[in-house]
């Protein structure tokens, strides 16, 4: 039963040189106001804890944390968590929870109001798991803030509910905090929360009995290793560990610093550089806890293998800086002062171990790039005999030293290195491919000059290829002008249906259907005189079969031809889908003619024809899309190089006025 609660009073406790850190300066993002109150979960002995984030922002919008500790006393409220500043490690920096004997995390007596920094208002509800009693009250900071703001009075705090001590309650225990008069802009993510709280506790994936949800939803216990290309320690070779390396535990290198502090460490380079600037770097854990954001431990310019610092991420547990007896870890947990005796060994050890790792970082990509190399150089074989035995030992020695560009792509350097080949080949390049074979060392200027020489080569051979297409149907547009298809040209027209679109270039003569689309003529009555100058064709790519009717130029359709010609395209449409252990799943049709507007029961029937995939189109609509369509294509390659002569030239020698 509820206690008479008019009588009963909780003190804030005031101390002037740390209220101006309640968590307003500090903690400004939800993330790390969050952070803050699950550690203080970890410190009550919680093995879960929840965190609730509200679906939309507005006036009623709350963040919920909510954990299985053992919860506080009434006396507990007031005598640690509302005096600021309570330390309950005390003078012993080693301290450790009564109940799971977990090293603590707490230490400043400031981050239970790291809500402060997101929240006007936080609400506790806390129950004992010693006495079963129940607390609640709340922090208003604007009450907090009225009068004088830095005082050393007690602050009256009403009690909103009490319960007396019971026993029943006592499997109850725990606390809820729930921070509301949210004062963010956009609405916390649940992705974010559950891959930034990933980022700032090991507690997560070390410790037994400890699990953090956001919405219901459990933080990752495993390291992602997907995209990875090298781990160290694992991936050292037995000549290349560092002496000061003592064993590899669980995939993490055991050390002794210099002054005698023991760390666990380990280091990744990924395949491709780093998207989240967030994730490069190391980070540095205290008892399965943030203290030092992602850095690279201050290393400046001038390294060998400066290249994979993007690459690099890696993890260092070095719980001692949480023992000391003076506190060097920033109160938000995202710095170290490295300037302290007991520090300055660690950014010593991790300056070493990372410049070491870049430089051997480089030779490794080099050399998984040669492997590479030598199987893909296999593939040229044939083209590399052509070039006789010299010219083949060059260009195999200039993509060796493209191999061994760090910050080239593997999927770039696979096209830069058959664009190099290919220039050759052509005869182009050679002085410049020549002297890249020769060097010691690739610059990134030689490097970037070969680049843009490849792209313009590239872009060159695809609009010399463009070009072609482009007079090949021009003429054939002026051979249909004149009233000529024959069969000539109708199967010219199978064989490169790019001539009619460029949509078309991965569809292929389809002979498999042949009998089926004579049958289906025949139904539709597709015959006779008014049908001669018919041509039919059938294409397929993949699982679509594209049906067309040619009608001579010069023969004209009226509403009685789309009929057949729609009659025909469903009867195919129908012995297809009855087959339906057949390829193909979709037919289209395709009726080609002259002087499809004769008449408005003309135009209506296409356009019903249309909701079928069924199309209507006249000679000159049809390569006129085809010449406009391949003309953009070639503007677009003549764009990659503006200043380019030969592509301008070729641009030039195409122009819009050209047939």
């Amino acid at each position: 039963m509820a206690k008479d609660i008019s009588a009963k009073t909780l003190r804030l406790k005031f101390h002037g040189r740390i209220i101006d850190h309640l968590g307003i300066q500090m903690y400004q993002s939800p993330v790390a106001s969050v952070a803050e109150l699950i550690a203080n979960a970890w410190d009550a002995d919680a093995e879960s804890v929840n965190v609730t984030l509200p679906s939309s922002l507005g006036s009623g919008s709350s963040i919920v944390i909510e954990d299985d500790g053992v919860g506080m006393t009434y006396e507990e409220c007031q005598d640690r968590y509302l005096n600021v500043g309570w330390c309950r490690r005390g003078s012993q920096s080693t301290e450790r929870t009564k109940e799971k004997n977990r090293p603590v995390l707490g230490r400043k007596g400031i981050g239970k109001f790291a809500g402060f920094g997101i929240a006007q208002i936080v609400k506790i509800e806390t129950t004992s798991k010693e006495t079963g009693e129940r607390t609640v009250f709340t922090l208003d900071l604007k009450d907090l803030r009225t009068g004088e703001y830095v005082s050393t009075e007690e602050r009256p705090i009403p009690v909103d509910a009490y319960l007396a001590p019971d026993v029943k309650r006592c499997n109850h225990h725990g606390t809820k905090i729930e921070l509301s008069a949210l004062n963010v802009k956009n609405k916390p993510s649940e992705k974010v929360f559950l891959k930034s709280m990933a980022r700032r506790f090991l507690l997560h994936q070390s410790a037994t009995g400890f699990t953090i949800t956001i919405n219901g939803k459990p933080l990752s216990t495993s390291s992602n290793l997907s995209g990875v290309q090298f781990v160290f320690p694992q991936d050292y070779e037995q000549d290349e560990k560092p002496s000061g390396l003592l064993s590899i535990e669980e995939g993490r290198g055991v050390e002794t610093l210099s002054n005698g502090r023991g760390i666990r460490w380990r280091f990744q380079f990924h395949k491709d550089p780093i998207d989240d600037e967030e994730l490069r770097g190391v980070s540095v854990f205290a008892h399965g806890k943030l203290c030092q954001s992602p850095f690279l431990f201050n290393l400046t310019g001038g390294l060998g293998g400066q290249q994979g610092e993007p690459y690099l991420s890696g993890v260092v547990e070095a719980d001692y800086l949480d023992e000391l007896d003076i506190d060097i870890i920033s109160p938000e947990r995202q710095r170290v002062n490295w300037e302290h005796d007991e520090s300055a060994p660690l950014l010593e050890w991790g300056q070493e171990r990372v410049k070491k790792l870049l430089r051997l970082w480089k030779e490794r990509r080099a050399e998984d790039r040669i492997r590479a190399l030598e199987q893909k150089v296999s593939g040229f074989n044939e083209r590399l005999d052509a070039l006789g035995k010299h010219e083949a030992r060059t260009v195999k020695k200039a993509l060796t030293k493209l191999a061994q560009v760090a910050t080239l792509s593997q999927d770039r350097y696979e096209d830069v290195g058959n664009a190099v080949l290919t220039a050759w080949e052509q005869g182009r390049l050679r002085d410049l491919i020549g002297g890249i074979a020769d060097t010691d060392d690739l610059g990134e200027g030689e490097f970037l000059e070969l680049l843009m020489e490849a792209q313009v080569l590239t872009a060159l051979n695809m609009a010399e290829a463009v070009k072609t297409k482009l007079a090949t149907v021009a003429g054939l547009k002026r051979r249909v002008e004149s009233h000529e298809l024959e069969n000539a040209v109708r199967d010219y027209i199978a064989v490169n249906p790019w001539l009619i679109s460029p949509e078309w270039e991965t569809f292929r003569v389809e002979i498999g259907v042949k009998n089926l689309l004579q049958e289906a003529a025949k139904e539709a009555k597709m015959t006779g005189d008014d049908w001669n100058g018919r041509v039919d064709l059938a294409l397929q790519s993949g699982s679509h079969l594209l049906v067309l009717e040619f009608m001579r130029p010069g023969l004209h359709l009226d509403w009685d031809h789309l009929s057949r010609f729609e009659r025909y395209v469903r009867i195919v449409q129908s012995g297809l889908e009855a087959n339906t252990g057949g390829k193909f799943r979709r037919v289209t049709g395709y009726v080609v003619a002259d002087s499809l507007n004769r008449n408005a029961a003309n135009l209506s029937k296409i356009k019903d024809m249309e909701a079928s995939d069924m199309y209507a189109l006249d000679w000159s609509t049809l390569f006129g899309g085809a010449l406009s369509r391949w003309k953009e294509f070639l503007d677009t390659l003549a764009s990659r190089a503006p200043t380019d002569e030969r592509l301008q030239s070729l641009l030039e020698e195409y122009s819009p006025t050209t047939p």
